[in-house]
């Protein structure tokens, strides 16, 4: 398939997953600056980590190191520690114990083996020699299964293995001549018959990292697949036997297993031992085993040559960093995060990948000494040079530049140079005298040939020095040759639409520029220390100038500028080229393979050095993003575009899934810190994962994923917004439930717009506004004060990235403060539109709806802004100047309360406890809210048990407001102080005749309302309404006339004996049939 389609594909992935990334961000309503967004395969970026790597090889905490290290058989690659910690899971494998044969002529260790544990047994054929710890107590007993056989191994695991019944009953009490103890020392030197043939020597060696709480106490030492292993094989010499290749395979001809994986090699291995009688026992061994995080294959540990940042030596400075970051959970500080950062490891910081960054090392042939290149311009600087010196000069002024005709097809070139043309030529020729021209290259049309004659006669070139080449001729403008020249212009809408367009018969840019530049590769591979004049027209000397300098079209349309020409006629100048890492379209890309072709030339010996072939673990790049998004310290250079600009540093706040403790907030950390910075962001915000109901992780095998995006089209972004700001705190776990979803929608979203298209539809009728001077009426001013209490409390939570306890609070205050209290306490003072009263209800709820919108703009950005859209200039309703909720200031409501709203919300609270006492008892007898009643006794008494609510129930007593607030909400006629009552309240529940007429009213009156709805009739239209009823229900009409027309807003009510149509009402043991009219 090749490097370079490989590279290529994956560029595409990258476009075509940033382009459903986009599409997601916008439908959350995800704020991002999404046109200069970052990715980490630009060049800008590239060149940022390069810098990093430079800067780290000067602070010499970049080395190279042949280690041990996770290693992915599947992707071919190593992985660092922390993606390693993304993909432990739980399994449960086959453990061996295994019989190691002690090789001795001492008497005592005739017949006996060293027993030893592995859940490895791939790695037994590697097996180099065997560990003990020199300070634990070791035992030799019986082997049950072999008569006249010992076995070696610790004591305490003796005591442990007994206990699992790999050893009889009965040698618990192993009579002292059948048991012999030892300390490991004693074994340091012994040496045994390997498992499989070698000429190596096998012995035992003494290792603090054997540990007598697990296993047996012996270890087998394999150093090419452990660190401690290889650790013990460095300071005892050992030999690396390596018999896995970076496949996993195994390699051991002359066995079944030869070729295997290594997994499905060790049942193989295991029957083999058995065969061999090598084998003890077998035991399922359930541990945390790790899995590529890329393609989910086990891991196994390899020796390998690999580049390492030297993190342990910034240990203590990231530690002392992390001490100052505000996390959130604050357990993570020193809990996840910190225990890690205590165990950090070198950084293996190179993959064997063909995709990502490539690492900025060259290495010499000769010598082997190594570079690391910080830059673009390091690297011109130090790459292979042929020596060449190149100039390019466009042709003299010829006939059809005279006419401003198109001429690109060599079959109609007649066109000469002109007497201007030829003087310019002589002028610019006179300058090249000194520049010691040797070979002259041409485009092969006759104004470029003469133009090369007049030049070579002036400067003394010999005709054998002058060539003809068709890839300098112009560009190919195919239908619009010998047209004029503008024709050829508008055909396109830019210059940059010229190198992806071609016109009919003819070339785009992007063709004549790579013709351009495979001519001067060729130029470039052919002659060396060589002055070269290239003789063109002037798109070809533009666009062999942005192809030296690997532009980008659209910079190569910068390059151009504005002016009509790139170059005049007759003129030259210099080509500064060096051989670029390129694609295909000859644009600087330093990703492989176009780097891998760069040679350097060895500053130490003079010799030639190669890339080496590896790229940078991707998690370097990610981490590097406070730096490399900025093309820092590139752009911050004098002379460079962003030279003023400041680098954001460090983030205020950041925020990712809690597993990122060991991902990206580690990176992110780590790189600052090698760069001698300080941390990178001041606060975290961990997520936690999102499960499905059953806690199960969600996946595609599973059938148990969820996508974000259907779930927003269902019920809206701000309803999934909702849901995760008010489910749990951000970092606990999620069991999503679709139904929850459902409920925020219905609990909260519906309910705030439902605030809202009642202020909008009684707001018309009000005359629409949100300014009537200071409130009079004191349920207006409870309900800024009210929200002036809620925004205080609200910003400060969010000071203290408290989300869930805003989102709640702000939750509970639309609902319980705005829908159930205000709107239900001000809805028969809105029947009359232009009352004062109601005109004040209109500017004060229409003025908190908006501030909340403002609060809420960052949770529910859809609803906010919709809500603040029709409430802005345009209506005109609220008079604002910004175009967005979204450009709004963030509501400032002062730092503290004022004592009037202070005790005006004090008094609030006990009047709504009073009316929810008092609904409590009519639903404790049954009385439903429409049956007005007679008495409610409010104790007056202040009660030494609860002295602050006694106290203030007894303030109610002159507040004529809001006792007629709770007359209202529990619907009494009287409010009756008492001292004697026993309960805080007392309802009087006895239902007179007359009380119970005027709830069969209400009822009535309800209904009537539902009929207006259900008929789209407005608010404060006026309707005819006709009614037919028994005499019985005739009478009960007639009593209650006036106010019953008042309350359904009837011009008239007519009443029959007998209607046509209508709705059926049933109240009370009255029957009415309803019909309106207009």
């Amino acid at each position: 398939y090749g490097i370079e389609k490989f590279i290529e594909k994956c560029k595409e992935s990258v476009w075509r997953y940033r382009n459903e990334w986009e599409k997601l961000t916008e439908r959350m309503a995800y704020w991002l600056d999404m046109k200069n967004a970052y990715a980490t395969m630009t060049n800008d970026y590239i060149e940022t980590l390069w810098w990093i790597f430079k800067e780290t090889e000067k602070r010499k905490l970049l080395y190279e190191g042949y280690k041990v290290l996770p290693w992915c058989p599947r992707c071919g690659t190593a992985l660092s520690t922390h993606e390693v910690s993304q993909g432990y899971r739980k399994v449960k494998e086959e453990s061996i114990y295994i019989r190691f044969k002690v090789k001795s002529k001492d008497s005592e260790w005739q017949n006996t083996s060293i027993l030893v544990w592995t859940t490895t047994p791939w790695t037994l054929p590697s097996n180099a020699a065997l560990a003990i710890n020199s300070d634990i107590e070791y035992v030799c007993v019986p082997d049950p299964e072999e008569e006249n056989h010992w076995l070696v191994l610790g004591k305490k695991n003796f005591e442990i293995l007994l206990g699992k019944g790999f050893f009889p009953e009965t040698y618990k009490n192993l009579p002292a001549f059948q048991i012999d103890s030892f300390s490991g020392r004693e074994m340091v030197g012994l040496e045994y018959e390997p498992l499989y043939p070698d000429n190596a020597p096998y012995k035992v060696y003494a290792a603090d990292f054997v540990s007598a709480e697990e296993g047996t106490g012996v270890v087998h030492i394999a150093p090419a697949y452990g660190e401690d292993d290889m650790r013990l094989g460095k300071a005892e010499k050992l030999p690396i036997l390596s018999l896995v290749d970076e496949e996993g395979k195994m390699l051991k001809p002359g066995y079944k297993w030869n070729g295997m994986f290594i997994k499905d090699a060790d049942p193989l291995i295991v029957e083999g031992l058995r065969q061999r009688k090598l084998l003890f026992k077998t035991e399922p061994y359930e541990h945390d085993y790790p899995f590529c995080w890329r393609c989910d294959s086990p891991l196994m540990y390899y020796a390998k040559t690999s580049w390492w940042l030297k993190t342990t030596a910034v240990k203590q400075k990231m530690i002392a960093e992390n001490k100052k970051i505000n996390w959130h959970p604050e357990y993570l500080k020193e809990g996840r995060f910190g225990e890690w950062l205590k165990d950090l490891r070198d950084w293996a910081i190179s993959r064997e990948r063909y995709w990502g960054t490539p690492l900025p090392i060259w290495r010499c042939g000769a010598c082997k000494n190594y570079s690391v290149i910080g830059s673009y311009d390091e690297l011109k600087k130090k790459t292979l040079k042929s020596g060449n010196k190149y100039f390019v000069m466009r042709h003299g002024f010829a006939e059809h530049n005279s006419h401003d005709i198109a001429s690109s097809n060599i079959e109609n070139d007649n066109y000469k140079l002109l007497p201007k043309g030829k003087k310019e030529i002589a002028k610019t020729a006179a300058k090249l005298k000194k520049e010691k021209i040797d070979l002259i290259f041409s485009s092969d049309f006759l104004r470029t040939k003469e133009t090369a004659a007049a030049v070579a006669d002036i400067i003394g070139i010999p005709k054998e020095n002058i060539f003809f080449d068709a890839r300098l001729r112009d560009v190919n403008v195919g239908i619009f040759d010998a047209k004029p020249d503008e024709e050829y212009h508008r055909y396109f809408s830019s210059n940059l639409e010229k190198f992806s367009k071609a016109p009919p018969n003819g070339e785009n840019l992007t063709d004549l520029k790579n013709r351009l530049m495979r001519f001067l590769y060729e130029m470039e591979e052919k002659y060396k220390e060589r002055n070269i004049l290239i003789i063109t027209h002037e798109y070809p000397t533009w666009l062999i100038q942005a192809g030296a300098k690997g532009l980008t079209d659209e910079e190569a349309v910068i390059l151009k500028g504005k002016k009509k020409d790139f170059i005049g006629t007759g003129q030259m100048m210099k080509l500064d080229f060096i051989p670029l890492s390129h694609n295909q379209n000859f644009v600087l890309d330093p990703h492989r393979p176009y780097i891998d072709k760069i040679l350097l030339k060895c500053e130490k010996c003079g010799g030639e050095m190669k890339r080496i072939n590896g790229v940078c673990d991707v998690w370097f790049d990610s981490g590097a993003m406070p730096f490399a998004q900025n093309h820092y310290p590139f752009d911050f250079a004098q002379g460079k575009p962003f030279a003023n600009k400041k680098l954001e540093y460090p983030a205020d706040y950041i925020c990712e899934a809690i597993d990122q403790t060991r991902g990206w907030f580690y990176t992110l950390l780590a790189d600052a810190i090698l760069l001698g910075r300080k941390a990178p962001y001041r606060n975290v915000l961990s997520l936690g994962l999102v499960l499905d109901a059953n806690g199960q992780k969600m996946s595609k095998s599973k059938g148990n994923i969820v996508l974000p995006i259907d779930l927003m089209n269902k019920y809206g972004a701000d309803a999934v917004r909702w849901y995760f700001y008010t489910i749990n705190q951000p970092w606990d776990e999620k069991l999503f439930k679709e139904s929850d979803v459902q409920a925020v929608l219905r609990r909260f979203i519906l309910i705030f717009w439902n605030c809202f298209t009642y202020w909008k539809i009684y707001g018309r009728a009000a005359g629409s506004r949100t300014s009537y001077g200071s409130p009079t009426s004191i349920i207006n001013k409870w309900l800024l004060a009210r929200f002036n209490q809620v925004a205080l409390e609200a910003t400060k939570m969010l000071d203290n990235y408290d989300v869930v306890s805003t989102g709640r609070l702000l939750e509970n205050f639309v609902i319980e403060d705005i829908s159930h209290w205000y709107i239900r306490r001000i809805r028969e003072k809105m029947k009359n539109p232009n009352s004062k009263e109601a005109k004040e209800i209109n500017a004060v709820l229409g003025k908190v709806i908006m501030e909340t919108a403002k609060i809420l703009a960052p949770f529910t950005p859809f609803i906010s802004e919709m809500m603040y859209q029709e409430m802005n200039p345009s209506s005109p309703r609220l008079r604002s100047a910004r175009e967005s909720v979204h450009l709004e200031n963030y509501p400032v409501v002062g730092k503290t309360l004022s004592a009037a709203s202070k005790k005006l919300l004090k008094d609030m609270e006990v009047t709504r406890d009073i009316v929810s006492k008092a609904l409590e008892v009519r639903t404790k007898f049954g009385i439903r809210v429409r049956q007005p009643i007679a008495s409610l006794k409010i104790k007056s008494q202040i009660s030494p048990a609860s002295p602050r609510q006694s106290r203030g129930r007894a303030n109610l007593k002159n507040n004529k407001e809001l006792l007629e607030l709770i007359k209202g909400e529990v619907n009494v006629k009287e409010i009756i102080f008492d001292k004697n009552i026993k309960e805080e309240i007392e309802l009087d529940t006895m239902i007179t005749q007359e009380l119970r007429e005027e709830g069969i009213l209400r009822d009535l009156i309800r209904q009537i309302q539902d009929i207006r709805k259900k008929e789209g009739r407005k608010p404060n239209e006026m309707l005819e309404f006709f009614m037919a009823t028994d005499e019985k229900g005739k009478n009960f009409i007639v009593k209650y006339a006036k106010e019953f027309k008042k309350s359904i807003n009837a011009k008239s009510i007519i009443v029959r004996s007998v209607l046509e149509g209508g709705y059926d009402v049933k109240v009370g043991e009255f029957v009415f049939l309803i019909k309106s009219e207009k």
